[in-house]
Parts: C-alpha cells; structure tokens; sequence
C-alpha cells in the first residue's frame, strides 16, 4: 500500500449524490492519471480508499513476484514441506504423541474404510 511519506498534494473534495466524485488535477497530475486510465478503489480502512490504476497494480504484483534464476521452486517448496514437518513433529512431541508408521498406515486404512473407500 502507498505511505503518506511521498503525497505533495492533498485536496478535499466531496461524494456527489450518485457516489461520483471527481479527484483534484493537481492530485491526478502528481498521481500520472490521465483520462481513460482504467483504475481500481480499495477500502483499506472505516473512512480511507486507495485508488490504484490497474498497470500499478499489475507492476506490484510482478515486482514481488520471484523472477528467473532467482530461485529455484522446487528447493524452496522442498524447504517449506521440512520445515512444516519439524511444526508438526514438534508439535506431536509437546502433546506426547508419537505415531509409528505402522500406526499411521493402519489409521489411514481404518479411515479409508469408514469412507468407503
């Protein structure tokens, strides 16, 4: 989301009966806004909307996304799923519970069959 720490310009302006309202061209022109730009309202808040274009928007989402070469999928997923496993082994040994595999698989049988399955 957009701080305040670049806004220069700030104007009032008022919701018309129809909810239509029209932003200050001293803010449209510090925002880049230009007729036809096709933008989005976000209420961020009781009493706040941000008004994004959707090419910011877009540009947002590509600049967080990873980009070639800079990681490997595979290996992070792989990183994530052990990671996941030490929670949930951690987890089982705070409660007391250890489950075999044996055990595990008979559960998964047992509720396979009650599933019909």
């Amino acid at each position: 989301m957009v701080g305040m720490s670049h806004t220069t310009h700030a104007m009032s302006f008022n919701i018309g009966p129809k909810g239509r309202s029209v932003i200050p061209a001293a803010v449209r022109r510090e925002a880049g806004l230009h007729e036809g730009d096709e933008v989005v309202a976000i209420a961020v808040g009781q009493g706040r909307v941000l008004i994004e274009t959707v090419a910011a928007m877009r540009q947002f989402v590509w600049d967080g996304a990873p980009q070639p070469g800079d990681a490997n999928a595979t290996e992070d997923v792989r990183a994530m799923r052990l990671e996941d496993i030490a929670i949930s082994d951690a987890a089982a040994e705070r409660r007391g519970a250890t489950v075999s595999e044996t055990d595990s698989a008979a559960r998964g049988a047992a509720l396979l069959a009650k599933l019909g399955l």
